[in-house]
């Protein structure tokens, strides 16, 4: 059941920050910054499931 609960906040959250990266300024510099937090927190919860599920 934790990794039910994991997986639906992962899904809210992801759908929160495309929410606010819509609202972003379309300055390329806060973008690239947006961009790289993503890749960061993405590589960061792959990394995280992977050492949960053992692969």
């Amino acid at each position: 059941m934790q990794v039910k609960s994991f997986v639906m906040t992962l899904g809210l959250g992801m759908a929160a920050g495309a929410a606010a990266a819509v609202c972003l300024p379309k300055n390329k510099t806060v973008v690239k910054a947006v961009n790289q937090a993503a890749d960061a927190i993405e590589s960061g919860v792959e990394q995280a499931k992977d050492a949960i599920c053992g692969q």
